[in-house]
């Protein structure tokens, strides 16, 4: 992307140079606005969790780590990504600053009123916020000359699901967070990472991606629906047949996919996701069979070992492949520590299940630990991307 640069002539003909407003190069690309968002919320959403766990302020923990990582950290994050990718996939126009810059600033304030207890107006701003969005997809989507759109008219479907579930919780007073967290979040980075990782993949070993079966965008959301309605609602047995169905139909998936040979590990970070994601079908499967309660063993086993991993893996890569000037796109020492953090806290949280299922008071210890480490990561992240994200000059 070429800097706007403003120049101007002098009586001795010189053409001196007018930096570039720092407020101007941070906003000029999108995904710098909303990613840097989401790892500000990624910090002080998992420290509220962790002051929660204290119970030493009345904090709703519920609200804080529910609210807090569907909307404030993943939803900026799907944001950034989806803004600058829309108008790529479906051959349009890009979706300009105008159109993405006053929605961030009403995005994270009422993201803050909804953590500071102005519950209700917070997440109806939010929707609001989202069903815009929607609206400009739709139009992106409308307007492009691609062929196939179908990967984008899923992806805004299950953006619409966010946004009206939002909207549920406020009508009828009820948290529909197992709802919203298959429903939308996982549905949207399957849907994604069906698409982007294959992609990625066979160009950079030179293969041919697997065919995948034609329904699969139509079949996965439709599962991902089932999921989220059986657990929100404690339908014991339509859970056994959903969570079956799901981990035959993407053990099939995941298995079929050819993209398992070694290669570089800014691919190979995308691709140990889809390992953790079928892993997470198999903990969901056995916990809804032995109707045990593990502290939500399958949903942080997706939550870290599917999502948090491919957040690295593809906030990496974005914000590597849109710096100015632009960083080749390969993944560094830090990158690569970062990468093996997320699987430590990863572990750590099973850990605490593992312990929490044999009755023992250590698995608060994990709990803590695995909470802490996610503010570390983030951390170290920021440490490696930071200036590159919000354009600081050296």
């Amino acid at each position: 992307m070429r800097n706007n640069l403003q120049f101007s002539t002098n009586q001795n003909g010189f053409i001196p140079k007018i930096e570039e407003k720092w407020w101007d190069r941070f906003t000029s690309q999108s995904h710098q606005l909303y990613f840097t968002a989401a790892i500000f919320f990624a910090f002080v959403s998992m420290l509220l969790t962790f002051i929660s766990f204290l119970g030493k302020l009345p904090l709703d923990f519920a609200l804080i780590h529910g609210f807090g990582l569907n909307y404030t950290v993943f939803t900026n994050a799907f944001l950034g990504f989806l803004i600058t990718v829309m108008p790529k996939f479906n051959g349009s126009k890009v979706i300009t600053k105008n159109e993405y810059l006053i929605p961030w600033f009403i995005f994270q304030m009422a993201s803050i009123l909804v953590l500071i207890g102005f519950e209700k107006i917070g997440k109806i701003v939010v929707a609001l916020v989202m069903f815009y969005f929607v609206k400009i997809f739709y139009d992106t989507i409308k307007q492009g000359r691609a062929t196939f759109k179908k990967d984008s008219i899923y992806l805004n479907l299950v953006f619409l699901f966010g946004a009206i579930f939002l909207v549920l919780e406020v009508v009828f007073q009820i948290n529909l967070s197992l709802l919203i967290f298959f429903s939308y979040l996982i549905s949207l980075v399957f849907l994604v990472a069906q698409r982007m990782i294959p992609a990625f993949y066979s160009s950079y070993m030179q293969t041919l991606s697997w065919k995948k079966p034609k329904y699969i965008r139509e079949i996965s959301t439709l599962i991902f629906l089932c999921l989220g309605i059986s657990l929100q609602f404690e339908f014991s047995l339509f859970l056994k047949i959903s969570s079956f169905v799901a981990m035959i139909f993407f053990g099939y998936i995941v298995i079929n996919l050819n993209i398992y040979k070694k290669s570089p590990a800014i691919i190979s970070i995308k691709v140990i996701s889809f390992i953790w994601f079928e892993i997470g079908f198999i903990a969901l499967f056995i916990e809804s069979i032995f109707e045990i309660y593990s502290l939500k063993l399958s949903l942080h086993i997706f939550a870290l070992g599917f999502v948090a991993t491919l957040l690295i893996g593809f906030g990496s890569r974005v914000v590597m492949g849109h710096a100015v000037p632009a960083q080749k796109i390969i993944a560094d020492k830090i990158t690569k520590f970062v990468f093996v953090l997320t699987q430590v806290v990863l572990v750590s949280r099973i850990l605490a299940s593992v312990l929490f299922l044999n009755d023992s008071m250590i698995y608060m210890g994990f709990l803590h630990l695995s909470s802490w480490l996610w503010i570390f990561m983030f951390i170290i992240w920021s440490v490696r991307y930071a200036k590159t994200l919000v354009r600081i000059k050296q």
